[in-house]
Parts: structure tokens; C-alpha cells; sequence
């Protein structure tokens, strides 16, 4: 008999959403994620990225986290495509966090033995050229934990409005309200410990909403709208057991 081949696929692990959001986890072994691991990671997101503005009518902002970008090439890739991308820089914000802020020396009295000192600032950059440029920077700098891609229902620059008006509330340093654009960062922590309503409000009127979390150690998705018949037209079932689980061929 022959062989049967294997059809690669990925898993969405399901996190108990907070109304009207869904929340999913696609776990990975690591950042930067090996490269035979990543393929069928980068063929999802392909697939769901193209699925999800089309069927929603969207459009594709994406940014890449500075603080991850030193991993494996970084710095070459971002280097390579420049002309492209033409990426410019504006600052991540964990809406849940404590407000951006320079170091004090209690900063410095707290630390332990070997410990080092916060991160001063999140910057993100964004590709502002093309739609297929920034199609291109996800599958490029994939696997290296810097994506961030956000799909819109309107515009990029009615969503950096509301950007800028939410997360600039609570930020009291001047040194961290110059950036010309500012984008939420969240981890599963927050999904966690969050309202609905308060995700509403960090997200910033985006539909849909995928981050590389080092964190988690994985894709973190966020969806307003339903994704279950979206992932069922890529072929994809829910596993209930043991936990559940969306398995998607890729």
C-alpha cells in the first residue's frame, strides 16, 4: 500500500474569549521559530490574512517590534527590503501595563542579583508604502517575534487617531508622546485579566488583531468578528477535546 502523505497544518488554541472578542493561540517551540516549523505557520497566516480582508472588506496594517528584531537576521531583512517598506517609527504600548516612563533610581535600588533594568520604550516599525509590501514584511520577518499585523474595517489613519487618542491618555513622560503613530501590544496575560469592553477600547476599532507574543510563545489572535466559518473554509475543524482546539490544514 502506499504511503499516506501527511497534510502539514497548524493549531489554534482556543482562549475563553471576553464578548465580543475571540482569542486563539497558535503556539510555535520558540523565537526565532525553525525554519521547518515556520512554513506552515507563514502559510496560515497567508491564507488567513487574504481570507479575512476579503471577506470582511479590511485592510492590513503591519508593524515589527524593535525589541525582538536583533534575533537570528533581523536587522539584515529590515536592512534588505528598505526601499520597500520605507518603515517608519512610532511606539508600542501595553495598554495594561504601567505608562511608559524614563528610569528613576529606585528603578536601580529594586533590581536583584543579575537582573536587568525595564525596557525604557516598546518602538514598533511600520511599512508605509504598499499593501503588498506590507504583505511581504509579514512573510519576510515572520518567525522572529516582531510581527504585529492589524486588520482594519476604514482607514490606517482613522485607526492611528484612535490609536494616539487611547493610548496617549495615560502617558504623563513627554519623552513618550512625540512618536507620530502609537500601537497596542497585548499578551495573553491581558486577555485574561481583561473586560471586553476594555479590549474594545485598547484594539482601537481594529477587526482583527495578530501579534508574535514572545511571551506566550506564539501568534496571538484576537477577532471581533466570528472566525469559526472563516477557518471552516480553509478547512479547518474543532478539536474539543482534550482542550479545544481549531486544526487547520496548511
Amino acid at each position: 500500500m502506499a504511503e499516506l502523505r501527511r497534510v502539514p497544518s497548524v493549531g489554534l488554541q482556543v482562549i475563553p474569549g471576553k464578548p465580543p472578542w475571540e482569542a486563539y493561540l497558535l503556539a510555535v517551540s520558540d523565537f526565532p521559530v525553525p525554519e521547518e516549523e515556520l512554513d506552515p505557520v507563514r502559510r496560515f497566516l497567508q491564507r488567513f490574512s487574504a481570507a479575512a480582508q476579503q471577506r470582511w472588506k479590511l485592510v492590513a496594517e503591519v508593524g515589527l517590534q524593535l525589541v525582538q528584531l536583533h534575533l537570528k537576521d533581523g536587522p539584515a531583512r529590515v536592512a534588505q527590503h528598505g526601499r520597500e517598506w520605507i518603515p517608519a517609527v512610532g511606539l508600542g504600548v501595553w495598554p495594561d501595563r504601567e505608562p511608559p516612563r524614563g528610569w528613576t533610581d529606585e528603578d536601580f535600588n529594586e533590581l536583584g542579583m543579575g537582573e536587568k533594568p525595564r525596557e525604557l520604550m516598546f518602538q514598533v516599525l511600520r511599512v508605509t508604502t504598499t499593501p503588498e509590501a506590507r504583505s511581504q514584511a509579514r512573510d519576510v520577518m515572520l518567525g522572529l517575534g516582531t510581527l504585529v499585523q492589524i486588520l482594519i474595517p476604514d482607514s490606517l489613519d482613522a485607526f492611528f487617531d484612535r490609536s494616539a487618542r487611547t493610548l496617549l491618555a495615560p502617558i504623563a513622560d513627554p519623552a513618550y508622546t512625540c512618536f507620530p503613530f502609537f500601537v497596542p501590544l497585548l499578551e495573553g496575560k491581558a486577555l485574561r485579566e481583561a473586560t471586553g469592553p476594555q479590549l474594545t477600547a485598547w484594539l482601537c476599532g481594529c477587526s482583527v488583531y495578530l501579534r508574535e507574543s514572545a511571551e506566550d510563545k506564539g501568534i496571538l489572535i484576537l477577532s471581533r468578528e466570528p472566525l469559526g466559518p472563516l477557518l471552516e473554509d480553509l478547512g479547518g475543524r474543532l478539536q474539543t477535546a482534550p482542550e479545544p482546539v481549531w486544526v487547520v490544514p496548511c
